[in-house]
């Protein structure tokens, strides 16, 4: 699909936001960036454009995606549509990082047209926009009415042990529900429900209230301890459901697998750096409780890869492991 995207803004803020969403869904090609900087005009900046128009390929429709309507990145981008008539051309303003992610997810799916792909954008980036309310007790309550929705719609795993799933992922990831799995993996694994297991979260209504509140949209989370997950996967009530499960360290995935829960592969997205570990990669750092329990995953045949999105190589961590704990 020949679909050329180019962010622009005043300042280098337009680089930043492609780099951030890079980070979360990967590099996409026929993406550029501009960056307007305050010693450029009008006419510098729309040469900039019209360059770089000609190392993308915008057969099928180019979309700008700028700051503010009125501003230079924005004029620039209309002088290119006037110019252009015969091109499937659209500026949108306002550029966010919800907005980009939206484009770089279309660019993926094959039967997406131009004028779909651009309304998508335009509604990603209006419908993300939120509120957040400081006042006091007033942000869990909020947060307790879309969790008590969630489960009226969709059912609780909390309150409710008769649920069996399809186990699509098993993550390490001591961030749990962030950016890349909200996004990528999320879409990538088609889940209808995150189950984050952890006994202290569980046990830590604060934390376990906002990881709930974070589910991308049309996705439950829950929060469970090691015990309550087990019980709960025998069940088969709740068999068609697709899961993703999310782990802060690889002692509890060798729990529920020891107590009978079947899993084929562990996927490793990042584990912090603490005193007392040691680094075996840019995104993960271990120590030897974590060495044993990853060996004995791997004596029982469980895939154990490191990758931080979807698209990254895998890396055996097995043999980081060897290299590093002698």
């Amino acid at each position: 699909m020949g679909v050329a995207i180019i962010v622009s803004t005043h300042g280098s803020s337009a680089e930043q936001l492609v780099n951030t969403v890079e980070m979360l869904i990967g590099k996409k090609e026929n993406v550029s960036y501009i960056n307007f900087n305050s010693n450029e005009n009008l006419e510098v900046l729309t040469k900039k454009f019209e360059l770089e128009i000609k190392n993308l390929d915008s057969s099928d429709g180019l979309l700008f995606l700028v700051d503010i309507w009125g501003g230079s990145p924005f004029n620039a981008a209309n002088r290119i549509v006037k110019n252009h008539l015969r091109k499937e051309i659209s500026v949108i303003t306002g550029v966010n990082v919800p907005m980009i992610i939206s484009v770089f997810l279309s660019l993926e799916e094959r039967d997406v047209n131009f004028n779909k792909l651009v309304q998508d954008a335009f509604e990603s980036g209006k419908d993300e926009i939120k509120l957040l309310s400081r006042k006091e007790g007033e942000i869990f309550q909020k947060i307790e009415e879309k969790v008590s929705n969630d489960r009226a719609s969709r059912g609780s795993i909390e309150d409710d042990e008769s649920e069996h799933m399809k186990i699509v992922l098993a993550r390490i990831d001591d961030r749990l529900i962030h950016g890349q799995v909200a996004t990528r993996w999320t879409k990538d694994t088609k889940v209808n429900r995150i189950i984050v297991i952890n006994d202290e979260i569980y046990q830590d209504k604060v934390r376990s209230t906002l990881l709930k509140q974070v589910s991308p949209p049309g996705v439950s989370a829950h929060v469970v301890n090691v015990d309550r997950f087990v019980r709960v996967y025998f069940n088969p009530k709740y068999h068609q459901d697709r899961v993703m499960l999310l782990f802060t360290n690889p002692g509890d995935v060798l729990r529920i697998v020891e107590s009978g829960v079947k899993i084929d592969s562990v996927n490793i997205g990042g584990m912090a750096y603490k005193e007392g570990k040691k680094q075996i990669c840019d995104s993960v750092s271990i120590d030897e409780d974590d060495v044993r329990s990853f060996m004995e995953l791997h004596k029982k045949g469980i895939e154990l890869e490191i990758r931080k999105v979807t698209n990254d190589k895998r890396i055996e961590i097995v043999n980081l492991i060897r290299n590093r704990f002698k």
